[in-house]
């Protein structure tokens, strides 16, 4: 039902701002809800073969792939990302590729920034007590408790002894983090760390006719040789000078359909090792 809700949602969004959106390079980035960061796009390239949304939590390095569209081709697309850090803001781009061999990547955006709800929770807190204040003469010394992230040599911050019920539940209900009690004022603030999961390769990669891509800009610049292996580890073949910039691979090297382990070589050294994905041909 989860899933179902996400995808209504994430299909309302797209639709509501079909009209609106801008061509590629320009594209939206919009907060769905709490943890779910909306990322649409318009195509203008019919011979688009290839579209990738990456996001970092610098505006300018450390970007990764967390989406690699099937269709990227398609007019009006988009991508929801369940998977953001709560309380740090995230940056999105979009790497493109079009059959002619350019590629582009756009602009950094972070669209929305995201609420952080238990600091909103805080300060109303803070302004009641602060109002009660206000109107009684008596004074009544506040407790707090130190919150600290991953270790103690973190303070995150201090929250009243009377909030700490709110603060709790929320870390329970809404993340999947976890709280260890150091002592009576005291916890540790664990956040909840993902899996890693595949991240498609931006050298490598098979398209919608069952061919397999590998996409070299620097081919100029740096000698490349690759390797192919089945998914057990045995040795499949390798190509060892790659001497052009778009290298298209067809089927008929890897004997099936399924998952290949490939080593991507750079002037001899190991630049990426991944793997891909070859579907069946009907």
């Amino acid at each position: 039902m989860k899933k179902q809700f996400t995808f209504v949602l994430f299909f309302l969004a797209i639709s509501f701002n079909i009209k609106a959106q801008d061509t590629l390079p320009k594209f939206t980035v919009k907060e769905l809800s709490q943890g779910k960061i909306l990322i649409s796009w318009a195509n203008p390239f019919a011979n688009c073969n290839q579209l990738m949304v990456q996001r970092s939590y610098d505006s300018l390095r450390f970007f990764k792939s967390i989406y690699a569209t099937q269709s990227p081709n398609l007019p009006q697309n988009g991508f929801v990302d369940a998977d953001v850090t709560p309380g740090i803001k995230a940056y999105y781009r979009i790497f493109y590729v079009l059959e002619s061999g350019e590629y582009f990547f756009t602009k950094a955006t972070s669209g929305n920034e995201f609420k952080n709800r238990i600091q909103q929770e805080t300060n109303n807190n803070n302004n009641e007590e602060e109002s009660k204040t206000n109107t009684t003469p008596k004074v009544v010394e506040k407790k707090y408790i130190t919150v600290y992230k991953q270790t103690k040599d973190t303070v995150l911050r201090k929250i009243e002894t009377s909030f700490y019920k709110k603060f709790k539940d929320s870390i329970t209900t809404q993340t999947k983090d976890t709280l260890y009690f150091f002592s009576n004022d005291e916890i540790i603030w664990k956040p909840y760390v993902p899996k890693p999961v595949w991240k498609a390769s931006t050298y490598v990669f098979s398209d919608e006719s069952t061919y397999v891509i590998i996409f070299l800009p620097q081919y100029k610049i740096h000698k490349y040789r690759i390797k192919f292996f089945e998914e057990d580890g045995k040795d499949l073949f390798e190509i060892k000078h790659i001497n052009e910039e778009k290298l298209i691979l067809d089927k008929t090297n890897f004997i099936h359909s399924g998952w290949f382990n490939f080593e991507l070589y750079e002037d001899d050294k190991l630049k990426e090792k991944n793997k891909v994905f070859l579907v069946k041909d009907y």
